[in-house]
C-alpha cells in the first residue's frame, strides 16, 4: 500500500518508474478527473440540472466517466460501499420499490450519478495529481459560473435583458446552497496556502505576495460566490454560510492562533470565532424557520409557521406507507393530495417539503432514510477518525465536514436539497475526503506492521 507522507515528499509518484510510465499514469488519472468536474460545471450552467432531461443526460455522463476511471484504477480501488450502493439502487429500480420508472427515473439517475461522483473523488484522492486537478478545475469552473451569473444579473438590472440570480433557482435556498458550497471551496484553498506559509516560517512581507500568487483563485472564488449568494435573495442562507466560513477559519487555523508565539489578537480570535460561528448558525437557522422566503405575506397566511404546516401534512402522508414510502419522485403528488384550505399557501410554495429528512421519509420511508443515514454516518466516521492522524493532508477532510454542516443546516431548515448539481458537488467533495482518509489509514497500518516486524 502507499505511504502518504512519502508520496507527498516525492510529488506522489514512484521514482522507480520510467518517466513515460509516470506520464501515462498521470494522464490516466487526470483526464477522467477533469472531465468529471467539467460535467459538474455544466450541470451548474444547466440551472442545477433540475429538468429531468438534463438530469438524465448529465447523470449518464458522470456514471460513464466513473466507470472508465474505476476500470483504469483497477479493482483495488472499488470499495464495498460502491458495490452496495449500486446494487441497492439497481434493485430498487428493477423491483419497483422506488416507484414507477416514469416518475422515479430522474431521481434514481441523480442518486446513481452522486455515487459516481463520490467514486471519482475517492479514486482521485489516492493520487495527488488527480486530486489537485479536481480541486483546480472545480475552483476555476465555479469562478466561471459565478461570473456568468453575476454578469447576467447585472445585465438584467441595467438593460432588462438576461437572467437575474434570484430568478435562476426555484427557491432562494437552492441558490444559497450552490454559492455557499463554492465559497467553502474557495476558503479551503485560501486556508491551505496560509497554513503552508506559516509552516515554512515566511516573513510577513512575503505572505501577501505568496497568497496573491498561489491563492488568487481561492480569493476570486470566495469573493464572486459570496457576491452571488448575496444577490440570490436568501438572508438565512447568507448567515448560515457566514457561520460555516467562520467556523472553518477557526478550526483550520486553531493551531496557529494558539501557539506560544501568538499575540493577544490571535488568542482573542481563537476564543471569539467559535462563539461567533455558533451565534450566526443559530441566527440563520432561526430565521430560516420563522421567515419563509418562498411565501409572500398577506391573505392566506396562517399563524402556524409554514414549515410546521408542511411537516404536519407530509408526515400524515408518510404514515400511510411508513416503511417504504410512496416512491422516489412522489413528493409533488403527495403534496398535492395533502393540501387543505388551512395549509394551501404553504403547500403551494415552491421547494416541496423544505426539509430533506421529511422528503426522504415520504419518498423512501424508514428503510430508505435509515440506509442514507447509515451510509453518511459511515463516511463521516471514517473522515473524523482520520483527522486525528498527522500522516494525512487535512484540507479535504475538513472541507467535507464543513460542507456537511452547511448541507445539514439547509436540509433541516429551508431546502429539500432537490438541486442535483449541489448534491453532485457535495458527493465529489465527500468522496475525495473519504479517499484521503482511507489512504491515511492504510499508511498507518503499514507503519505499524513495519514497526512490529522491526
Amino acid at each position: 500500500m502507499t505511504n502518504i507522507p512519502a508520496q507527498a515528499a516525492m510529488g506522489w509518484s514512484s521514482p522507480e518508474r520510467p518517466a513515460d510510465t509516470r506520464s501515462r499514469a498521470r494522464l490516466r488519472d487526470l483526464i477522467p478527473s477533469i472531465a468529471a468536474v467539467v460535467v459538474l460545471t455544466l450541470s451548474h450552467f444547466a440551472y442545477g440540472a433540475v429538468q429531468p432531461i438534463a438530469a438524465l443526460a448529465l447523470s449518464a455522463a458522470m456514471t460513464g466517466i466513473a466507470a472508465v476511471m474505476l476500470l483504469a484504477a483497477g479493482p483495488r480501488h472499488t470499495t464495498f460501499g460502491m458495490l452496495f450502493g449500486a446494487v441497492i439502487l439497481a434493485a430498487a429500480a428493477l423491483t419497483g420499490l422506488a416507484g414507477p420508472l416514469d416518475r422515479s427515473g430522474a431521481s434514481l439517475a441523480v442518486l446513481f450519478a452522486a455515487g459516481a461522483m463520490w467514486s471519482i473523488g475517492y479514486v482521485a484522492a489516492r493520487h495527488r495529481s488527480a486530486l489537485d486537478a479536481i480541486w483546480t478545475t472545480m475552483i476555476w469552473g465555479s469562478i466561471a459560473y459565478c461570473g456568468w451569473m453575476f454578469a447576467s444579473d447585472v445585465a438584467t438590472s441595467s438593460a432588462g435583458s438576461g437572467l437575474a440570480i434570484i430568478d435562476a433557482f426555484e427557491t432562494p435556498a437552492n441558490g444559497a446552497i450552490v454559492f455557499g458550497l463554492m465559497s467553502l471551496v474557495g476558503m479551503a484553498r485560501i486556508l491551505h496556502i496560509v497554513k503552508q506559509m506559516y509552516s515554512e516560517g515566511l516573513p510577513g512581507s512575503h505572505m501577501i505576495d505568496r497568497l496573491l500568487r498561489e491563492g488568487l483563485s481561492g480569493l476570486l472564488l470566495l469573493i464572486v460566490s459570496l457576491t452571488c449568494l448575496a444577490l440570490s435573495g436568501s438572508m438565512p442562507g447568507l448567515i448560515m454560510t457566514a457561520a460555516v466560513l467562520v467556523g472553518h477559519v477557526w478550526w483550520d487555523l486553531l493551531s496557529i492562533l494558539t501557539r506560544s508565539r501568538s499575540g493577544l489578537l490571535a488568542r482573542l480570535a481563537a476564543f471569539t470565532l467559535p462563539l461567533g460561528a455558533i451565534a450566526l448558525a443559530c441566527w440563520g437557522i432561526g430565521m430560516g424557520w420563522v421567515h419563509d422566503e418562498t411565501i409572500a405575506p398577506g391573505i392566506g397566511q396562517s399563524e402556524t409557521l409554514p414549515n410546521l404546516q408542511r411537516i404536519a401534512a407530509y408526515m400524515a402522508a408518510w404514515a400511510q406507507s411508513p416503511a417504504l414510502g410512496h416512491g422516489l419522485g412522489s413528493i409533488d403528488a403527495v403534496g398535492a393530495q395533502s393540501q387543505t384550505l388551512f395549509n394551501a399557501k404553504a403547500m403551494l410554495a415552491p421547494g416541496q417539503a423544505h426539509n430533506v429528512f421529511v422528503t426522504w421519509l415520504v419518498e423512501t420511508g424508514l428503510v430508505g432514510l435509515s440506509l442514507l443515514m447509515m451510509l453518511l454516518a459511515s463516511m463521516h466516521g471514517r473522515i473524523l477518525g482520520a483527522l486525528g492522524s498527522r500522516r494525512i493532508p487535512r484540507t479535504f477532510p475538513r472541507l467535507a465536514i464543513v460542507a456537511s454542516m452547511l448541507m445539514l443546516m439547509h436540509g433541516a431548515t429551508d431546502s429539500s436539497l432537490d438541486l442535483p448539481s449541489a448534491v453532485w458537488m457535495y458527493a465529489l467533495i465527500l468522496g475525495a475526503a473519504c479517499g484521503v482518509a482511507s489512504g491515511g489509514r492504510s499508511s498507518q497500518r503499514n507503519s505499524s506492521h513495519a514497526a512490529k516486524g522491526g
